[in-house]
Order: structure tokens, then C-alpha cells, then sequence
């Protein structure tokens, strides 16, 4: 059954400190760039009307302000937040005071208070406040926690911010993202590929609600667990594709004899096996099915074989595998999917056991890579 939305809904603390991320680096980068401007222009060329370059007056002035300076970072409560709550060493928490502008913020405690609150580890905000120091002058009440759970009520631009920071993505998509978000966790997909989503393909999460419910209806038909790695790349292809695309590569996997059965294997085994292109399909099982004479069953049975490059993998590959049967050089129980699944390196490494036959396998190489596909 599919869960609604509630208010008391929470993300878990790995998914909620990237959306915390999300919230504040526009106005770090923002405040970074006119501190930069600042720096940029200290360099005058006005001459100094003063006979003496450096009055000794000023100089004394000078280093007792500095002096004093240095003394009132040293007693900061911020610092001392920073030592005591976080374990940063004196000299990193100086550092983030400094990238403060030396203004103190009075809420540091808080906001720390805040996270820890929400679950999130020592570890965690110690490389939010190490990398965005910023994070500290915002206040818990009025500005992280309506980012983080009122968003769906009251502010709806800041969700585009929080969830992948695109820019020019209004109306209905501004406005579906997180709901997404909230409805594929409550629909058990895992901690860890909700985060994956977030990071890599958080484009998946503009799509209208009804459509992902859509998906995840296929997906769950299939048997795919969403707890596991596979589901987000199954997620990706099902999304990745029009109705009409998708049932029409199914056609063509049909035309090569896979039965409804094979098909749901061979998905669930290497979603890519969808996201290649109707020719690249039909090139594929050509190739192992009239070539090289094995079954369509087989092929559903190590569906993998369809996520790899067709001219520099699998044709090379074969070409090298059966000359070096011809030559009595491997053993015929060794098959090409062994050879397909290896890695570039592990691959060249068994290549070079047999130097005798090295200028043979490169020319293999360069004449299977000139003939016309």
C-alpha cells in the first residue's frame, strides 16, 4: 500500500545533510565572491602623501590592535563551541571565525545544538562548518528548519535549491521534487539510494508524482528490491523512457525469442540492458545469436553482455578469444562472458601470457576496428 504524505515526516540524517548542503552553498558562494572583490582591490596605486612610509606611531597602533584582535578571537564563544561541541583544534576553529569576517556569530551553539538534534554526528556538522562556516550564522527557528520540513507549505523556491540547485525549473517541477522524495522513502527505498539519487541523478525527481508511481509499480512487478543498488539504476531506465519506447524494445527482445519470464531476469540482472538503443540491440543478439550460435536464453541469462560497447568490447574481445582457442592456447571450458565481465586491466594482463602471439592479437585488434559496423 502507498504511503500519503505527513507532516511529521523526517529524512534520515545522511539525506537530510545534503539537503542542508543544498540549502546554504548559494549563500556562501554569494558571500564568497564579494569578500574575493574586496581582497582583489587592496592592492592601490595611490601614492602616500606622508614623507615617512612607515610612521612608527602607526606601526605601534597597529600591532596593538592587531594584538588585541588576536586576543578577542582567542576568548571567542565561537571557538570555544567549536573546541568543546565539535574537537576542532584551536587553530581550524581560529580559521573558521576568520572565514566569519571576525563577526561572532551568537547562535553557533544553537545551530549546532540543531543538528545534533535532528541526528546528525559530530563528524557530520564538523565537515558542514569546515566547509561552509557560514552554516553557523543561520538560525535553527527561522531558517533551517523551514527549509527542511515546512518547504512543502511555505516555500516552494527553496526547494528547488535544496534538491539539485536547478535554476530556470519552475511551475510544476519546482513543486514535485521533494514530494518525490518523501514518497520513495516511505515506499522503502533505501537510506543509502535516496542519497545516491540525490547526488547523481536528481533530475529522476522533477518528474510529475503519478509517473513515478508508475514506475515503482513496474519495478515492484518485477520482483526489484528497492533496498538494493539495482533498484536506482532500474528507476533510472523505467523513468528514462516513454511508454511507447519501452514496449517497443520489449517487442524487439520478444522477436529474439525471450519469453516474459527471461525479459524480468534479465532486467533485474542489468537494467541497462533497456537503456541501449533498439539497434544496438538487435547488433548484439545478431552477433551472439547468429554468429556465434548460442541461445537467446543464454543471452537473458547474462544480460550484463548488453551494457558493453559493441565495437570495442564484445567484437574485440571474441576475436582475441577464439584465435587464442584456435591455437590450443585456452581452454575450451574458458567462455566469453568470463572474458566480457573482466576488467580493461585484468583483461590485458591475461593477454600477456602469451607473448609468442602478442603481434597477432594486436593485429586482430587494429583489423577488427578499421571493418565497417
Amino acid at each position: 500500500m502507498q504511503s500519503s504524505p505527513s507532516s511529521s515526516f523526517r529524512f534520515p540524517p545522511a539525506v537530510t545533510s545534503l539537503l542542508v548542503l543544498r540549502v546554504t552553498e548559494p549563500m556562501f558562494v554569494a558571500s564568497r565572491r564579494r569578500g574575493l572583490l574586496c581582497l582583489s582591490s587592496s592592492n592601490s596605486t595611490i601614492p602616500n602623501p606622508s614623507p615617512f612610509p612607515n610612521p612608527p606611531l602607526l606601526q605601534f597602533i597597529a600591532l596593538r590592535f592587531l594584538s588585541a584582535q588576536a586576543s578577542e578571537q582567542e576568548d571567542s564563544p565561537t571557538v570555544s563551541v567549536l573546541v568543546d561541541s565539535l574537537g576542532f583544534p584551536p587553530e581550524t576553529a581560529l580559521s573558521v571565525l576568520r572565514k566569519l569576517q571576525n563577526k561572532d556569530p551568537r547562535n553557533a551553539g544553537s545551530v549546532i545544538s540543531f543538528l545534533e538534534s535532528r541526528d546528525f554526528s559530530a563528524a557530520q556538522i564538523s565537515g558542514m562548518v569546515r566547509r561552509w562556516p557560514r552554516l553557523l550564522r543561520l538560525k535553527p527557528k527561522r531558517t533551517l528548519l523551514p527549509k527542511l520540513e515546512g518547504v512543502l507549505k511555505s516555500d516552494v523556491k527553496a526547494l528547488q535549491v535544496i534538491i539539485c540547485g536547478h535554476r530556470g525549473q519552475g511551475g510544476a517541477h519546482e513543486i514535485t521534487a521533494l514530494p518525490n522524495l518523501k514518497y520513495l522513502v516511505d515506499n522503502g527505498v533505501s537510506e543509502s539510494n535516496v542519497a545516491c539519487i540525490l547526488r547523481y541523478q536528481p533530475q529522476k525527481l522533477y518528474t510529475s508524482c503519478a509517473r513515478l508511481s508508475e514506475a515503482m509499480l513496474v519495478l515492484k512487478g518485477m520482483g526489484l528490491d528497492p533496498q538494493k543498488t539495482a533498484f536506482v539504476h532500474a528507476l533510472s531506465a523505467v523513468l528514462g523512457l516513454s511508454k511507447p519506447s519501452w514496449e517497443s524494445k520489449l517487442r524487439v527482445y520478444r522477436n529474439w525469442g525471450w519469453s516474459e519470464e527471461e525479459f524480468i531476469s534479465a532486467f533485474r540482472k542489468c537494467p541497462h540492458c533497456m537503456t541501449a538503443s533498439e539497434d544496438k540491440i538487435n547488433r548484439v543478439m545478431n552477433f551472439f545469436v547468429d554468429r556465434l550460435g548460442w541461445k537467446p536464453s543464454l543471452i537473458a541469462e547474462h544480460s550484463t553482455v548488453l551494457g558493453y560497447s559493441f565495437e570495442k568490447r564484445i567484437i574485440l574481445r571474441a576475436a582475441v578469444l577464439q584465435f587464442l582457442l584456435s591455437k590450443g592456447l585456452i581452454d575450451r571450458r574458458y567462455s566469453l562472458v568470463q572474458i566480457l565481465t573482466m576488467n580493461e586491466k585484468l583483461f590485458m594482463k591475461r593477454i600477456a601470457k602469451y607473448p609468442e602471439v602478442a603481434p597477432h592479437i594486436l593485429a586482430i585488434y587494429n583489423e577488427e576496428l578499421s571493418k565497417p559496423r
